[in-house]
């Protein structure tokens, strides 16, 4: 009911005449439908905006460096029926950030494709460093493929070539169909 009804109605009584007829309905109206419609788009943006955020560059990265959040990118992937493992050595604390956050993508980007392309059950991944250089290893019993087949029409595994070009390193792909496979990445970092 609106308030120019209810103060319509009042004055007719008020003034001794009847009341008119103001129906009242329990139905949300349209527009307060149309409200909360709109409200949880935005929510689902902000949520959606929060999410690229933190996988633009991982909060975890910037306050605790990338072993730990290589660790947790690990363990978030973690579901029924996929096992993904992290094991990391020597990994410095002082490499710097445009390095950190390029390796971290690499990582990201191989675990991804182990486990959207190549249906994957268990992934292991691997991080070492020793002085300047940087290991990454990224194995998975997934389905396998033929290296010899892959054109770089893979926007994956055409951003991890871009990333290990920009580290100056080099990358080895070892896969065979219903086999699996393994990437072995070797990078140059700064401290």
């Amino acid at each position: 009911m609106k308030l120019s009804a209810f103060a319509d109605s009042a004055a007719a009584v008020a003034n001794g005449g009847a009341a008119a007829a103001v129906p009242v309905t329990d139905e949300p109206k349209r527009s307060d439908m149309d409200l909360h419609k709109i409200i949880n788009q935005l929510d689902q943006s902000v949520q959606e905006l929060r999410r690229i955020a933190r996988d633009m560059m991982p909060e975890s990265l910037l306050q605790f460096g990338l072993e730990a959040a290589l660790k947790e990118l690990c363990s978030g992937l973690r579901a029924p029926g996929l096992q993904v493992e992290f094991q990391s050595y020597g990994i410095s604390q002082s490499i710097i950030p445009a390095e950190q956050a390029a390796v971290y993508r690499i990582v990201q980007e191989l675990l991804s494709n182990a486990i959207r392309h190549a249906g994957a059950g268990v992934v292991l991944v691997q991080c070492s460093q020793n002085e300047d250089i940087f290991f990454i290893s990224v194995e998975d019993d997934g389905r396998g493929f033929q290296p010899a087949d892959v054109h770089g029409n893979g926007i994956g595994l055409s951003n991890v070539r871009n990333r290990v070009d920009f580290l100056k390193g080099k990358m080895e792909i070892h896969s065979t169909p219903n086999e699996g496979t393994t990437i072995n990445i070797e990078v140059h970092v700064h401290k």
